[in-house]
């Protein structure tokens, strides 16, 4: 990636990667809720009210299994991120089409 984008810009970048404030928690509750299709209070005794960590994909609460007391790592993925990806993926192709049409880039895209 150096080779297309300096360094500088890439330092910036992961900077930003690494400063995603955390989405509400009670977002991410309603969503394992929805998704797992029960009640939080029933799947697990107690949950952190807060993520333990939080990136651009999603975040991470712990929480103990009700029915065993097992503490486990629960993720959530951030809302909006598979749009964001297919963006993300889009543009990346249509770069490619560019830096391929000038000689930059030696390799096709389409298969993927």
């Amino acid at each position: 990636m150096e080779d297309l984008i300096p360094p500088s810009y890439l330092d910036e970048l992961s900077l930003l990667q690494d400063q995603i404030a955390p989405f509400s928690s009670q977002l991410a509750f309603d969503t394992i809720e929805q998704e797992l299709n029960i009640p939080l209070d029933e799947l697990f005794s107690e949950i952190s009210p807060e993520p333990t960590a939080a990136a651009s994909l999603g975040q991470v609460y712990q929480a103990r299994l009700r029915r065993n007391g097992q503490v486990v790592a629960v993720k959530v993925q951030r809302p909006g991120v598979q749009a964001a990806i297919a963006l993300d993926i889009l543009i990346l192709r249509y770069l490619a089409a560019v830096f391929r049409k000038v000689g930059k880039l030696n390799t096709d895209l389409q298969v993927w």
